[in-house]
């Protein structure tokens, strides 16, 4: 009896106890096997980049901050912050009423001169001739008038009467000289005057016949000078403009020009225009205030060349050099991806809770419109590229630090999992290059639900 129950003992000891364990241990494969979240991945050749990671924000190139060249007040705001403007495009105005009088009345001065000078040029000298010709005739009658005016018999009758005063005189004085004495005074005072009589005629006589003579030369003179400027006026007229005459209109068409010149610069300075195609970043006054130059209205912002200032660790920054390509990526674009290029690399660093980097200029290379200036920017700054090489993502990769190795998990073909070693090369931040220990076509898996890798045996 007892040997029978020992027997039983053994039996399920050695026969039931292990299956039952077995059976327990299968469930409990199942159940693991149940909760595995697997990932695979098949092993491809391609190109791998390393890159050098960091963070900034987009930037623009140029922000102007622009402002009135003189004061004033303003009188229209056309532009608001978030508009787009192209170059040339107006912003503001100040009150420019005495400006705009000034330009107006100096394009009309200018408009003047052009048709001063087409008549000049091109003159209708049919009216001119005529006049001329007319003052010619004019002056010459003068002339031939006066000729006739003093007839010979008028000077020599004039030359009789000075003559005969001059008789008259003498007699008179003689008459004076000889009287008898004796006679009374009224007498003496009678000769007396009759001499200051003679006297008085002999000397109209004289003026007059001097009149004759000095007035006909002069007048002569003066007619005949008139008769060469009227015969010169012709000569012109028929001639047509002369050089001096068209030098001269030149020389008011310019003056005038550079008045209208002047007038428009001083008109434009009363208006605020954009130097630029950008982005209004800020408008600083209202319409009715004073622009005084102390603060600038308009702050302008260049979206045509883009650019991330990122901060690179002092480990990193040896192998980054200008005119490297970096890859930007953008947290509010999501699949996004636009080149740019290393612009510029500080030469000093910066202390940061004792972890020192150094400025970089990441300046993009295209530019798109869904890009905005103070969106962050994750970049790549790609240090070395290889091509055609097996590339495994770092996910699938195991690292011993202890053992220095690298290992991944391949993938039988009947599901199965066995870790092998392999061996890296270039190192990526995503992926990684395998040298040696797997192939192209190899199918790798991990178990995203262990913190373990590699689960299987084999």
């Amino acid at each position: 009896m007892l040997v029978r129950r020992s027997l039983i003992i053994f039996i399920f000891a050695v026969v039931i106890l292990p299956a039952a364990l077995f059976g327990m241990e299968f469930r409990r494969t199942e159940t693991v096997a149940a909760s595995r979240t697997i990932q695979y991945h098949t092993v491809r050749t391609g190109q791998l980049d390393v890159a050098i990671l960091a963070t900034g924000s987009v930037e623009s190139s140029t922000v102007a901050q622009l402002n009135f060249q003189r004061p004033g007040r303003i009188t229209e705001i056309q532009v608001q912050p978030g508009d787009y403007v192209l170059a040339g495009d107006p912003l503001m105005r100040l009150n420019a009423q005495t400006e705009e009088l000034i330009l107006a009345a100096a394009q009309l001065d200018y408009t003047l001169a052009l048709l001063r000078k087409e008549q000049i040029a091109n003159p209708d000298n049919s009216d001119r001739v005529r006049i001329a010709e007319a003052q010619l005739q004019s002056a010459w009658g003068s002339y031939i008038g006066l000729q006739n005016a003093v007839a010979p018999g008028d000077l020599q009758a004039a030359e009789l009467r000075y003559q005969q005063a001059v008789d008259a005189h003498a007699r008179a004085i003689e008459a004076r000289t000889t009287a008898q004495g004796g006679q009374p005074e009224e007498a003496y005072l009678l000769l007396d005057a009759q001499v200051g009589q003679a006297s008085f005629q002999m000397e109209i006589a004289r003026l007059q016949l001097d009149s004759l003579r000095r007035g006909n030369s002069g007048q002569l003179g003066a007619a005949y000078a008139r008769v060469i400027v009227a015969q010169r006026e012709l000569d012109q007229a028929i001639a047509g403009p002369t050089v001096t005459d068209i030098d001269r209109a030149d020389i008011d068409i310019r003056r005038a020009e550079l008045g209208v010149t002047n007038a428009q610069s001083d008109f434009d300075q009363m208006i605020l225009v954009a130097p630029f195609a950008g982005i209004v970043s800020a408008v600083n006054r209202e319409v009715g205030s004073l622009s005084t130059g102390l603060l600038p209205p308009v702050e302008l912002t260049d979206v045509s060349q883009l650019q991330v200032d990122v901060q690179v660790d002092e480990v990193d920054i040896r192998q980054a050099r200008e005119g490297m390509l970096a890859r930007l990526r953008f947290d509010a674009l999501p699949g996004l991806e636009v080149n740019a290029q290393v612009e510029q690399i500080g030469l000093v660093g910066t202390n940061d809770n004792g972890v020192i980097s150094y400025p970089v200029r990441l300046v993009l290379d295209e530019t798109d419109p869904r890009v905005r200036v103070g969106m962050t920017a994750d970049s790549s700054i790609i240090v070395e590229t290889r091509n055609d090489v097996l590339i495994v993502p770092n996910q699938y990769i195991r690292l011993d630090r202890d053992l220095g190795a690298a290992f991944v998990n391949l993938v039988a073909s009947d599901g199965t999992f066995t870790e092998v070693e392999i061996v890296l090369g270039l190192q990526g931040a995503d992926s990684s290059e395998v040298v040696i220990g797997l192939q192209a076509g190899d199918l790798i898996g991990i178990d995203l639900s262990s913190d373990a890798i590699a689960f299987g045996g084999g």
